[in-house]
């Protein structure tokens, strides 16, 4: 009994936003396929990439900053699309994105929840340019697929 009550907690996610609290239904599975702070994807963006040359293309330009570049994964493009959030330019090494929650609605759209992290006022951050990047692999939608950033600090 135990063990079906945290599946099914886990599925769910508490959103405070203001003066009220959401629950998100994080229905889509999805795996993180890279995350880099220090990226050569310097572009502030949100976008699915739905072939292999593409995908290529994106990871050498993460990882052009790092030599020799890690092998581009392969991708089963036929089931899966990566979708990616980037924060371009930032000034120091405390930022940083990441998809936490992916969720599909009746039409099969997806709303991609992302958190931005920024530095609170007094951390010591490293002073350096980076350029965080985070993308999952996941199934094929059916619809559109939309971000919905929150600012973390």
């Amino acid at each position: 009994m135990k063990a079906s009550r945290i599946l099914l907690i886990a599925g769910l996610i508490l959103v405070f936003t203001g003066s009220a609290i959401y629950a998100l239904n994080c229905n889509v599975q999805f795996s993180t396929v890279l995350k880099a702070g220090l990226s050569g994807y310097c572009q502030a963006n949100d976008f699915v990439i739905d072939n292999q040359t593409d995908f290529c293309n994106f990871w050498n330009q993460v990882y052009a900053v790092m030599w020799p570049p890690p092998e581009c994964p392969e991708i089963d493009f036929e089931t899966y699309v990566v979708i990616v959030t980037a924060m371009g330019t930032k000034p120091n090494g405390c930022y940083s994105t990441e998809i936490y929650c992916i969720e599909e609605d009746q039409q099969g759209n997806y709303t991609v929840y992302v958190n931005d992290y920024y530095p609170r006022k007094g951390w010591f951050c490293p002073t350096m340019m980076v350029c965080p990047v985070h993308a999952v692999k996941a199934p094929i939608p059916i619809g559109t697929v939309t971000f919905q950033h929150t600012i973390v600090r």
